[in-house]
């Protein structure tokens, strides 16, 4: 530490979104392009909410450097290649149309006009709701304007040089005959996949359909072909001049789809890449999340379980490249909200300090601020909880933790966590008084006053225990089987001013 440099310094003090835009602003000039996408394959998961809001995050801070567009594509050219477990009831439709590009198969629910549309509008829908505001491309959209096609046409031409390009880059001793820079699109039955090239020249190409056999002449001006995803990558991140793109680890790896990218930017067009940053995996209790093997929350879930402000502090605040956890369960909801709500009072970002000790507060205020995020509660969540299960009535509990707003507020999201059993137990009880002949609740009873507040209740365990020679964990023990039936529960002393102090001690004594 003794030699650490003040430039060192600072980049530990900052959010990982403000180092890439750092980064970005030292080696690239404005206007700065940011791109992301994905595959509209089938649902949306959390996964989508990576990839959106990493770039969003990184967008907001390169905005401080110049002028910054957010573009986000999707890979509607990509073939269907599976069918979705939603989408199960429609297996012989989607199975007739396997092979084609995503934008050309049909949305078999016939709702949209395409395959690829149906999920689109998902991932459309569920940016607005998590308020990310992006120019939203689709790859079909970009083929058919003509976008690809010199970059194309020159790969075809110089396929041996792009061949040997891609065969050093991805670790490959060696490539295919048959390998070909694009991938036709089958005039006659609209497949995509595994199509064969067998001749080209000056922009014309014969190829053979491997779904329906057939064999025939295409040219590149017509649009009806695909570059290989290790081609089409790099080729739109050149003419759309992009200057920052992010890919999951396993597109880091070496010999992976990103060392192709930047190599055919470097040795085929003769120019820097954009700066690539790293996303970890998203986890499940330590697996990876799989829509497959149905490991971890599914994107309705969580906006059912928690405001949509929370989920992006969680995904935002830890280093990118880090593997998040990402778990809203019994033992991690409240640390959670807890944390978020932490994040609310650090203040201003440029008021936290830069010691050891602030570090992390200064990115948790990045993290928040990034999120547009405000805590509407100020009363305390278990407080909430505590009155509820006494009254089970919301509108009393906002009068009685003086806070109507923040109950209004959480109200649907703590009926849910309840529903699911998501409280911690000893928030969850039923008031279930008994009269108890135990000597140490009886002791208790005859100190209780009505001018004691829940904190003094709650401190008068220790007294009755000292004065019993017993320890406190006894006393609270006895007093919570006579009042709700359990050995545990919240707060004490706030639990029996909840009830009413008269009211207990003439219930239990």
């Amino acid at each position: 530490m003794a030699n650490e440099t003040a430039g060192e310094k600072d980049i530990k003090n900052m959010h990982w979104s403000e180092i890439i835009a750092k980064k970005i602003y030292d080696e690239k000039e404005p206007p700065y392009v940011v791109m992301a996408g994905i595959t509209p394959s089938g649902p949306v998961h959390p996964g989508t909410l990576c990839e959106f809001l990493f770039a969003y995050a990184i967008s907001r801070q390169l905005s401080k450097y110049g002028n910054v567009h957010y573009v986000f594509v999707s890979d509607d050219m990509d073939a269907l290649d599976a069918v979705p477990e939603p989408l199960k009831e429609y297996a012989k439709t989607i199975g007739e149309d396997m092979g084609m590009p995503l934008a050309y198969a049909r949305d078999p629910k016939g709702c949209h006009e395409s395959f690829a549309g149906h999920f689109i509008a998902e991932t459309q829908e569920l940016m607005k709701v998590f308020g990310v505001e992006l120019e939203f491309v689709r790859a079909s959209k970009l083929y058919a304007q003509g976008r690809y096609d010199k970059f194309a046409r020159e790969m075809c031409e110089r396929k041996d040089e792009i061949k040997e390009i891609v065969r050093v880059s991805s670790l490959r001793e060696t490539m295919p005959d048959d390998w070909f820079p694009i991938m036709p699109i089958c005039k006659k039955c609209m497949n995509v996949d595994k199509n064969a090239v067998l001749e080209y020249k000056d922009g014309n190409y014969k190829y053979k359909c491997s779904k329906c056999g057939s064999v025939d002449w295409d040219k590149i001006e017509n649009h009806r072909y695909k570059l290989l995803f290790r081609l089409d990558w790099p080729t739109r991140q050149k003419f759309m001049h992009v200057v920052t793109e992010g890919g999951s680890v396993d597109h880091h790896t070496k010999g992976g789809t990103l060392s192709t990218v930047a190599a055919v930017h470097r040795e085929f067009y003769n120019e820097e890449p954009p700066y690539y940053y790293k996303f970890g995996f998203l986890k499940y209790k330590g697996k990876k999340y799989s829509k497959s093997k149905g490991i971890g929350h599914t994107v309705n879930e969580l906006v059912e379980l928690l405001p949509v402000e929370i989920i992006k502090y969680i995904l935002l605040k830890p280093d990118v490249q880090e593997d998040k956890e990402l778990v809203i369960d019994k033992e991690t909801l409240f640390p959670i909200l807890e944390d978020y709500k932490r994040a609310s009072l650090v203040g201003k970002v440029q008021d936290v300090g830069t010691d050891t000790t602030k570090r992390a507060d200064r990115k948790r205020a990045i993290a928040f601020e990034l999120c547009n995020a405000r805590v509407v509660w100020k009363a305390d969540i278990a407080d909430m909880i505590l009155y509820y299960n006494i009254y089970g009535d919301w509108n009393k509990v906002g009068e009685l933790v003086g806070d109507m707003a923040g109950v209004e507020y959480l109200r649907n999201y703590i009926n849910v966590w309840i529903s699911r059993s998501l409280v911690p137990d000893r928030y969850m009880f039923r008031v279930d008084m008994k009269k108890s002949e135990n000597a140490l609740v009886r002791a208790y009873v005859q100190k209780m006053d009505e001018k004691l507040s829940a904190e003094d209740l709650h401190n008068l365990v220790f007294d009755v225990a000292k004065e019993n020679g017993v320890d406190a964990k006894d006393v609270f023990k006895q007093l919570y089987l006579a009042i709700i039936g359990k050995e545990m529960g919240p707060r004490l002393g706030k639990l029996i001013y909840a009830i009413g102090i008269e009211k207990v001690k003439g219930a239990i004594a």
